[in-house]
């Protein structure tokens, strides 16, 4: 016994070995986690991950596999930012449960037959992540993308029971759809969900203003994308203005005839929480304010001159406005 327990240990040492594990801390998490978490999180991580997959390295955050699997690369980043809200003796099943329902997904996507895109259509999905995201954890270039909000990349997703995962180019070819066609429909099935919907009053310089706020915990701001459909009552003659931190919530301000510079007020009262939403969130997506007209989403330029937030409306805003006049 004694003997084959000796055994064991040294094959899991020299598996272990093997992999190429640095903990050098990836850049931009400093004050979301200490360094020695960050080891702590990576050993439960490469623990989690190894009861599913081959592991080559472990690097700046990023998992390499090895080749031949079904993934190359695991990125930690979101999973920081997770565990960073939770109690550390929480962490252990939070990571379990992270690349659990990841491996689950790809099994479900599996016996999908994705290649047969009538089998697929119901579970496509969207999901808005800010650029420098998606860059840094290999960037887009096999996935299926379109740009609705500026700084923003759209992925097209399948909302699978246990977990979201993107479309891959070669899936995609394999359906002979557009890639409009594809969004038109993730976005159809987007609409289906229920939101919660809420307005409230702000006082702001002298004024009071309306804010409306539409909110889901996994559709949020994919919601958002078209508000034609899914919230009309918060669009003025002239659209709204929207910001969208996090996947979770939107806030709205008509732009209307009868109080056309209320979304300026709007910026300056909410800019600040839209940062913190944007911060705090484990899947933020944009600290802009956007102009919402017509389908189409313009970012509104904003100044901090000395303390006081000055915002110029985007060109297509101002010629609305100007033609009234």
């Amino acid at each position: 016994m004694k003997t084959l327990i000796a055994i064991l240990l040294l094959i899991s040492s020299l598996s272990l070995s093997a992999q190429k594990i640095d903990y050098s801390f990836p850049e931009g998490y400093e004050n979301e986690i200490s360094k020695k978490d960050y080891k702590f999180l990576v050993r439960e991580s490469v623990k989690a991950i190894s009861k599913y997959y081959e592991i080559a390295s472990v690097k700046e955050g990023a998992v390499e596999l090895e080749e031949g699997q079904d993934f190359a690369i695991l990125n930690l980043h979101n999973l920081i930012l997770r565990c960073a809200e939770e109690k550390k003796e929480n962490w252990p099943s939070l990571i379990k449960d992270h690349f659990e329902s990841m491996y689950q997904s790809v099994e479900s996507q599996k016996q999908l037959d994705v290649s047969k895109f009538e089998t697929v259509a119901d579970y496509l999905s969207i999901r808005i992540y800010p650029e420098s995201f998606i860059n840094q954890n290999g960037g887009a270039g096999n996935m299926i993308v379109k740009t609705h909000l500026e700084g923003t990349l759209s992925l097209l997703m399948l909302d699978l029971p246990s977990a979201f995962t993107p479309v891959q180019k070669d899936v995609f070819k394999l359906w002979d759809k557009s890639v409009d066609e594809v969004f038109e429909i993730a976005q159809r099935n987007i609409n289906k969900q229920e939101s919660v919907k809420a307005t409230e009053s702000f006082e702001v310089k002298n004024s009071t203003i309306d804010v409306h706020f539409l909110e889901n915990e996994d559709y949020g701001a994919s919601l958002g994308l078209d508000l034609e459909n899914n919230a009309p009552e918060f669009l003025g003659e002239w659209g709204a203005v929207v910001a969208m931190p996090n996947k979770g919530i939107i806030n709205v301000c008509k732009v209307s005839k009868e109080n056309p510079v209320d979304f300026v007020l709007f910026i300056q009262k909410f800019q600040g929480a839209v940062e913190q939403f944007y911060q705090q969130h484990s899947q933020p997506v944009s600290t802009d304010f956007f102009w919402y007209y017509q389908g189409e989403f313009t970012k509104n330029m904003v100044k901090n001159v000395k303390g006081d937030l000055q915002v110029i409306s985007p060109q297509g805003l101002t010629e609305l406005m100007v033609e009234e006049e």
